[in-house]
């Protein structure tokens, strides 16, 4: 594992000590330094680095609102370097691994860099769990519908535990959630790495019908509509789920709320 690290931190001795402390850890592969908010913006975006040194006074923008900015595209791990200690909630709610309050010694240091290695060594694991798990599903699913004819009758999925095939003439209905979709049957919620206009094209639209930009439904399993406001309607499904139709879905679901399947 080789981390970029960046320092932000308006005093020069501050950043020169973090640096070399850092000496000491050979995971370390190359350390960057910003001297005030603005600039460690523009830093994390540029750099991604794997770890982020933060002080919370500093010119233009202090710590936090670096954290909160609308204009950070990247989340490093990161550490609160302060001489300030009325900050540390508000630090820790943001998901701050420490909180070094300055001046720090380098046993103190140590301590804390520790704990962010361990962090990022789980999250680059999961990481990779996550994306092997995906290729495993995918390689599975291709497998499915290359012996079959157009659209599957089963897919590959995954909960907490175990890899499952479903029939999917027995999924209710299918919601976006994130970088994946949950498909929800009788049994429970399970994980399928794929986006949910991905899923929409290998399903049978005569079928399973998108009906907002986050969900599709088996049309077979619906019990009843009722009428919403502004072209909304609420599908109510066996399983006693209820699931809003989008606006910008009128015509796509033109048909089922006329009766016209």
């Amino acid at each position: 594992m080789k981390l970029k690290v960046l320092i932000a931190d308006d005093e020069p001795l501050a950043r020169e000590i973090i640096s070399s402390y850092l000496k000491d850890f050979e995971e370390v592969e190359t350390v960057y330094e910003a001297s005030d908010g603005l600039e460690a913006v523009t830093q994390i975006n540029k750099l991604q680095p794997d770890l982020l040194f933060l002080d919370i006074e500093m010119p233009k923008m202090n710590g936090i609102a670096v954290l909160d900015s609308e204009h950070l595209l990247h989340e490093p791990a990161v550490i609160f370097t302060t001489a300030y200690n009325q900050f540390a909630i508000k630090a820790f709610e943001l998901n701050a691994i420490d909180y070094l309050m300055k001046p720090f010694d380098r046993g103190r240091f140590h301590a804390s860099m520790n704990k962010a290695l361990e962090k990022i060594k789980l999250s680059e694991l999961k990481n990779y769990q996550e994306q092997w798990a995906k290729i495993n599903l995918d390689y599975q699913n291709a497998l499915i519908q290359n012996h079959e004819s157009e659209y599957p009758s089963k897919l590959v999925v995954r909960d907490s535990k175990k890899i499952k095939h479903i029939l999917t003439d027995e999924i209710r209905c299918i919601e976006a959630a994130g970088d994946y979709i949950e498909i929800i049957d009788d049994q429970g919620k399970f994980l399928l790495y794929k986006s949910i206009s991905e899923i929409e094209k290998k399903l049978n639209p005569k079928v399973f019908r998108r009906i907002h930009k986050s969900y599709i439904i088996n049309c077979n399993q619906i019990v009843e509509i009722r009428p919403h406001t502004n072209s909304e309607y609420h599908f109510h499904l066996t399983n006693e789920q209820v699931v809003k139709s989008g606006r910008t879905y009128k015509d796509q679901i033109s048909d089922l709320v006329h009766g016209n399947i």
